[in-house]
């Protein structure tokens, strides 16, 4: 089962705060924006109204001076009419290799506590619906087992022939009721 990691992105606290120490609010919002544009949809065309409209800078020469100071801080760099991001492209292969060995982890300790391979599963599952099926036939109903008289205990006359009249009484009253 391969989930898309495109829906959450790693952010280091001490490295961002460490990069973005000498930037406006401003320039930090609009890059955290542009970073997560980058890791949802990859490489982002090197066009100050594309980085404008991603951002949402109103001016293109607050675009351009962000790109400037990304790419000196080597969060972007920019190739062939591209930005791309090494930084973040070596977070998100990273996060592919941690998720991939969390899901081979956690598929080997299924298969160690169960002891059954997936044709075992399979198998056991078939086997189920089979039991499923088969169970009405073998329980008695409720109402089976309601009717059914207690046992009752001979260590003493009073409990028994009070739990007769009890039965007698629960069975009169069975009778005597009718469902509509």
């Amino acid at each position: 089962m391969h989930k898309d990691i495109s829906i959450w992105m790693p952010l280091y606290i001490g490295d961002l705060q460490a990069k973005f120490a000498r930037m406006t609010a401003e320039q930090i919002g609009a890059a955290l924006l542009l970073m997560m544009d980058f890791w949802k949809n990859g490489a982002i065309p090197h066009d100050l109204a594309t980085v404008c409209s991603i951002t949402k800078l109103p001016q293109h020469t607050k675009a351009k001076t962000l790109l400037n100071t990304l790419t000196a801080l080597e969060l972007f760099e920019v190739e062939s009419e591209q930005i791309l991001s090494s930084f973040l492209t070596s977070l998100k292969s990273q996060a592919l290799q941690n998720q991939q060995m969390k899901s081979d982890k956690a598929k080997n300790a299924a298969q160690a506590r169960w002891g059954k391979s997936a044709s075992n599963a399979q198998a056991s599952a078939k086997q189920r619906k089979v039991n499923a099926q088969a169970a009405p036939e073998k329980n008695p109903s409720i109402t089976q087992v309601m009717l059914e008289p207690c046992p009752s205990s001979s260590s003493s006359s009073s409990s028994s022939s009070s739990s007769s009249n009890f039965e007698e009484k629960n069975e009169d009253f069975l009778e005597n009721s009718k469902w509509i």
